[in-house]
């Protein structure tokens, strides 16, 4: 959680800048009349020791500073933990800092998991993995475990995937986790820039930032925040949160000390929301050495519940498909070789009738229109060396396929 120092000063350099730009697509949202049993067996088996081995891993590294030695540590242990699993690819999104006089720091790491229908609308679901602490100036030798601040969202994000990588959605849903948000939202401005230029259609972005501190003698509730833009998207959490969770109290609310990640997002025309512990009772301990498990995240169940919230809301909104397989039972097609350098073959058991590539930000690379052929030789010799999405749309259906060029 980014905490704004100057925030009088902010507003009068007036919020220009500041503001949610209009949405670049519109997308309805589901509507929830009662719970969906496999949404629910999802949720259920959200696991507290899986979110406490997260958080406790996370701060066991001295800091998770952007500017510190540590912090590629830290980048690289989410691009392997990611790695494990069944998700389509891992990114690494590096981006450059502005303003700053370090000009390097660890990349947002991003778990990709492409639809099987609509692979160029995302759901993305993040939450930033640096941590800061207030206590010092040399980022290699202040203390900065950050347990409520945020390796409690970075925990959801990690168990979010765990759980929902062996499914298949309608959707392409991307977990990601940022870096540089104590700076400025840094990673998450980057990205969400980089995807605006590309038209990439984000139909909704989640974020998790501080879940673990519950007020003594409180109980579990929500604070959710959006722009009145966003109302839409919002009331389609409200919806989801009153039918799976009765119970729990959920409210709009404003932060007066701080900002996520969500706002890069909104502000770049993307709807977006941000659940988080209570605005008025969050923990006091970040930002110092004293953000530890036990302390500051003091509620693991709360953890666990936002965890479940963010779980629902994103494998309901991808449309989850009624089936844990990989392939697309109606639509048989193969790729090869793969990795591909100067082409790839595209063969099909029943007619080709279209073939769409598309990069990790959802950018259309070409798009061919065929008339019910079998094979296609597909020339990838001016493709940069990456991860490419190929939609291959036959006569029977649509398959989405990886394709590696290297």
């Amino acid at each position: 959680m980014k905490r704004l120092i100057f925030i009088a000063l902010l507003i009068m350099m007036g919020l220009g800048g500041f503001a949610q730009a209009p949405h670049l697509y519109e997308h309805d949202y589901p509507v929830i009349t009662e719970v969906n049993p496999q949404i629910r067996a999802l949720m259920d088996s959200v696991s507290i020791d899986s979110i406490k081995g997260t958080i406790e891993h996370l701060c066991s590294y001295h800091t998770r500073r952007y500017d510190s030695r540590f912090i590629y540590d830290v980048q690289d242990w989410l691009y392997e933990h990611y790695s494990t699993m069944n998700v389509d690819t891992v990114v690494k999104h590096d981006f450059k800092l502005h303003n700053l006089s370090i000009t390097e720091t660890g990349d947002n790491i991003l778990a990709i998991q492409w639809g099987t229908k609509y692979p160029d609308e995302f759901v993305i679901c993040g939450a930033h993995y640096d941590s800061y602490s207030w206590d010092g100036y040399d980022p290699d030798t202040i203390r900065s475990p950050g347990a409520d601040d945020n390796a409690s969202g970075v925990a959801g994000i990690i168990e979010t995937a765990r759980i929902l990588s062996p499914y298949t959605f309608d959707r392409s849903v991307i977990y990601a986790n940022w870096c540089a948000e104590e700076c400025g939202l840094l990673g998450s401005a980057a990205y969400a820039a980089d995807c605006a230029e590309q038209g990439m259609d984000i139909v909704g972005y989640f974020n998790l930032d501080m879940t673990g501190y519950l007020e003594e003698g409180s109980d579990i509730h929500v604070h959710l925040m959006y722009t009145t833009q966003d109302s839409t998207i919002a009331n389609y959490v409200y919806n989801f949160s009153h039918i799976y969770f009765p119970e729990m109290p959920i409210r709009q609310a404003w932060l007066t000390w701080g900002d996520s990640d969500y706002s890069s997002f909104n502000r770049n025309g993307y709807p977006a929301v941000h659940p988080f512990e209570d605005v008025n009772a969050s923990s006091p301990f970040i930002h110092s050495r004293d953000d530890i498990l036990g302390l500051s995240v003091n509620n693991l169940d709360q953890c666990k519940r936002f965890t479940e919230l963010n779980l629902g809301l994103v494998a309901t909104l991808a449309g989850i498909n009624n089936y844990a397989v990989p392939e697309n039972e109606v639509t048989k097609v193969a790729l090869y070789p793969n990795p591909a350098k100067d082409a790839v073959n595209i063969l099909a058991e029943n007619g080709l009738q279209r073939i769409t590539v598309s990069n990790f930000l959802g950018q259309q690379i070409e798009t061919i229109d065929l008339n019910g052929i079998s094979h296609y030789v597909l020339n990838t010799s001016d493709y940069a060396t990456g991860i490419y999405l190929v939609s291959i749309t036959t006569d029977k259906g649509v398959a989405a396929r990886r394709l590696v060029v290297r």
